[in-house]
């Protein structure tokens, strides 16, 4: 901050008043439209936007989202913000064409314009919500509503600018800490959302290839090659399926001293069974 305050700060002057370059508006009180135009100039500055200089569509934007936040720690209800954008523009494209008049057309019209101007800048920059039914529904919506006080507060701000708001830091205070916990509530919510969808996403991919695994594969075809290569067979859910319709089948014409035994779900080694039979001959 202390290198900020060390640099030159943009000063433009128009007739007999100088408007300086400033971020931020003064606490407890509503900005003047000197305070935007001085706000303005900071934000289009290139050295305070970064590598590339704003447009003054984006800074009017940043603007009145600042200046309606300002309104609201005050509460007192603004019109949308894209008005207060329209507002501020049409404001700052006024102060444009007159400071950027050539000195051969600074006539007495001119005077004229620009004193009434500088006069008028010295005045609340209102952006109020004239409109009851709207006013309702954003009282409403916040859950607070306008007292007496703060409608003489606002009634002073447009004539002497006497009153000051006197719990504007800490109201301001409250705000911001109540917009962190909303951020960081939604940055918790949006990291579950995004764990669970890449979750399913992979149980649905899994689901996928074991289906994909199990097409076209019976259990007569999965033996020869398992056997070929000396490893155990490999039963599919379709084999599965199939083995259990065989072992009930064979079940049924098993006598009834043999279905006790539980069948093999491994295929035996040639000529297994003529080895038995001998046996048993014996």
């Amino acid at each position: 901050m202390e290198s900020l305050d060390t640099e030159v700060k943009a000063r433009k002057t128009l007739g007999t008043v100088e408007y300086v370059e400033s971020s931020g508006f003064a606490q407890g009180i509503l900005p003047t439209k000197k305070d935007v135009v001085q706000n303005m100039l900071y934000l289009l500055q290139p050295k305070r936007a970064g590598q590339a200089q704003r447009s003054k569509e984006d800074a009017a934007q940043l603007l009145a989202e600042h200046l309606q936040e300002h309104w609201l720690v005050c509460n007192l209800h603004t019109i949308a913000t894209q008005n207060i954008k329209k507002l501020i523009l049409k404001m700052y494209e006024e102060f444009t064409r007159l400071y950027q008049t050539r000195k051969q057309r600074q006539n007495q019209a001119f005077s004229e314009r620009a004193d009434k101007f500088n006069e008028s800048s010295e005045k609340l920059f209102d952006v109020f919500c004239a409109d009851a039914q709207m006013r309702d529904k954003l009282e409403e919506y916040s859950g607070i509503k306008m007292t007496s006080i703060e409608w003489k507060f606002l009634e002073d701000q447009r004539s002497e600018r006497k009153m000051y708001f006197q719990d504007f830091t800490d109201k301001q205070e409250l705000k911001m800490m109540e917009r962190r916990q909303k951020i960081q509530c939604l940055e918790h919510f949006r990291k579950l959302a995004r764990e669970e969808k890449e979750g399913n996403k992979a149980k649905e991919m899994k689901y996928k290839s074991d289906e994909q695994s199990d097409e076209g594969t019976s259990v007569d075809e999965s033996y020869p090659a398992e056997e070929e290569n000396g490893g155990a067979p490999a039963f599919s859910l379709r084999g599965r399926r199939k083995r259990r319709c065989t072992a009930t089948a064979a079940n049924a014409a098993m006598p009834l001293e043999c279905q006790h035994i539980r069948m093999s779900i491994r295929r035996v080694r040639p000529g297994f069974y003529e080895t038995v039979e001998k046996v048993k001959n014996c």
